[in-house]
């Protein structure tokens, strides 16, 4: 099986779970907390046109309509943008969702004011080429917003590997009764396949925004605090998620 092959299956299986996660979100403090750190660092308090890449089951999406504007939202698999469109309809918001490659987007140049994601870069298959057409579609003085973590260099540095051990046995110490995610071999080998899990962020997407001509950037390496709860905070302290933002 080839890797875009994985990367469809593995999404599309796994839609329904990872829509009910992101109801959840919705529900809980996150609304609030991941609408303040996006509005922050986005650099303008007008009406944006926003692009939402890897929506998944649209929460985002589903944010930045209801914070009041114009939202694009798009995924590679119809399993998400189904989960998506009907997570707005029960939210109320109005999104412009649509099945597409984010390494290939059918838009003009300069249509966004705003791009974001959220753990969609690590299964990107040809990552520079994705930020490259991102750039493109960008209008100047347009910002990216990138939101991720090494989720899988466990698999590929044994420090890392131990510190990954580390946290889940002091979790369950601290937290017997609450399960810890699990994940097949299936699962495993996809992430394996992805070739941006090797790679150690964001310093490699730092200099790659630089090669394909954004400025401005700037990271946090870790905003744990800002997003999750103890519990999370605990269990991916060994990946803590960064996040990126640069202007075109």
């Amino acid at each position: 099986m080839s890797r875009k092959e994985k990367l469809l299956k593995n999404w599309t299986e796994s839609s329904a779970n990872y829509s009910s996660s992101i109801i959840n979100e919705l529900n809980c403090f996150k609304r609030q907390a991941w609408l303040d750190l996006i509005l922050t660092n986005a650099g303008s308090d007008k009406r944006m046109k926003v692009l939402d890449v890897g929506t998944g089951p649209g929460f985002f999406a589903i944010l930045m309509s209801l914070a009041g504007h114009d939202v694009t939202a798009i995924d590679c698999t119809q399993a998400m943008i189904n989960e998506a469109r009907s997570n707005a309809e029960k939210f109320g918001a109005a999104v412009d969702f649509r099945v597409s490659d984010t390494q290939e987007l059918d838009f003009p140049d300069e249509s966004f004011d705003l791009i974001i994601n959220r753990n969609v870069v690590w299964t990107i298959i040809d990552a520079e080429k994705a930020y490259r057409e991102w750039r493109r579609v960008l209008r100047t003085g347009g910002k990216l917003l990138v939101f991720d973590a090494n989720w899988n260099i466990r698999l590929f540095s044994e420090e890392k590997l131990r510190e990954y051990n580390r946290d889940r046995e002091e979790f369950q110490r601290l937290y017997p009764d609450t399960p810890l995610p699990y994940y097949s071999d299936e699962m495993e080998d996809f992430r394996k396949s992805m070739p941006m899990c090797a790679r150690i962020r964001p310093q490699w997407d730092f200099d790659a925004l630089i090669r394909v001509g954004f400025k401005r950037i700037g990271c946090n390496t870790d905003i744990r605090e800002l997003i999750y709860d103890e519990k999370e905070q605990l269990l991916n302290r060994s990946t803590p998620m960064f996040l990126l933002a640069a202007e075109k």
